[in-house]
């Protein structure tokens, strides 16, 4: 697909990898709504993208919540005419989640997995509804390739985003729909503010933490790629962008 002249949605897109997608996006000629539960840093995404000439529009989206996801996408349709891309990035991290308090868990659960499959759902929907086909990308993680003793509830959900995504490829014969996943390393966003300031410069200068920047070019090439359908793109320090074998 090529970005030019295409509208997209970003979850998440006030800070990080939302923000540095958002920016990609618009440098390669999208209209971009910029979603995401913060007012104040989803306008400032906004306001960086004017200051580049570009088109942005904020929605306020707690993607927990049906009715805001729902609203989001249609905002688009209604402002731009077309929704091409959703790339649903917004998402929470954790430690120790495998706690007797279901609070603790299931907020994850509901953001990182349970918000990721109804904003596919409302996204696909609203594409086969314009028949213009179209591109979903979910955010996974790399540790939702594997098992993570720290954070196993966190694993989980990012396994269950790169299967369900996966589990969705047979929709880019049946609706010229590609629905696919990335799964990157640790990445030098406000997720990563917990390691403390001390502890990130030390990885920033040993170049042991993805800039965002790194991560919006794989969120392009999986756009642009028109072969990608339920493909799962790696992407981390040592070896850059690669795909996971189907």
């Amino acid at each position: 697909m090529d970005i030019i002249d295409k509208v997209a949605v970003v979850s998440g897109g006030g800070s990080g990898i939302g923000r540095a997608t958002v920016l990609a996006l618009v440098e390669r000629g999208a209209s971009v709504v910029v979603a995401d539960v913060d007012e104040a840093a989803g306008q400032r995404t906004v306001d960086l993208v004017a200051g580049r000439k570009g088109t942005a529009v904020f929605a306020r989206c707690d993607v927990t919540e049906i009715d805001d996801l729902s609203r989001t996408f249609a905002f688009a349709i209604e402002r731009f005419g077309q929704l091409d891309v959703a790339f649903n990035n917004a998402g929470v991290g954790g430690e120790d989640l495998f706690a007797d308090d279901p609070g603790d868990w299931k907020r994850v659960i509901d953001i990182d997995l349970t918000a990721v499959i109804d904003a596919t759902r409302i996204a696909v929907r609203e594409m086969e509804r314009t028949g213009r086909g179209g591109v979903v990308i979910n955010t996974a993680s790399l540790i939702g390739l594997g098992p993570m003793a720290d954070a196993p509830v966190y694993a989980a959900a990012k396994a269950g985003v790169v299967n369900f995504s996966r589990s969705l490829a047979y929709l880019k014969e049946e609706s010229c729909i590609r629905v696919n996943a990335i799964c990157p390393e640790l990445v030098d966003t406000p997720m990563a503010h917990g390691l403390g300031e001390e502890r990130l410069e030390d990885l920033r200068a040993a170049d042991e933490i993805l800039p965002p920047e790194e991560i919006a070019a794989g969120v392009v090439e999986l756009i642009e790629d028109d072969s990608r359908a339920g493909a799962v793109m790696r992407i981390t320090i040592r070896d850059g962008r690669g795909y996971v074998p189907t």
